[in-house]
């Protein structure tokens, strides 16, 4: 699994990456917030996550969460 961020300017490079994706929101489901992360190598596409998602992962140390791309 590939975690791909962009701290230091606050996302501003990764929006070419979520618009070659096709990402636009964050994956988890029922959650519609925009995406800071994008997580490849998980699963078969890449997805997004928003900050809230992310951060919550990295202090559980791990990832529990169903992905929807609908």
């Amino acid at each position: 699994m590939n975690i791909i961020r962009d701290e230091l300017t606050n996302g501003l490079m990764m929006i070419p990456l979520f618009h070659q994706w096709g990402i636009n929101r964050c994956n988890v489901r029922d959650c519609h917030e925009k995406p800071t992360t994008i997580i490849t190598g998980a699963i078969k596409r890449p997805f997004g996550l928003c900050e809230k998602h992310y951060n919550e992962s990295k202090k559980k140390g791990k990832f529990d969460y169903t992905i929807d791309f609908n």
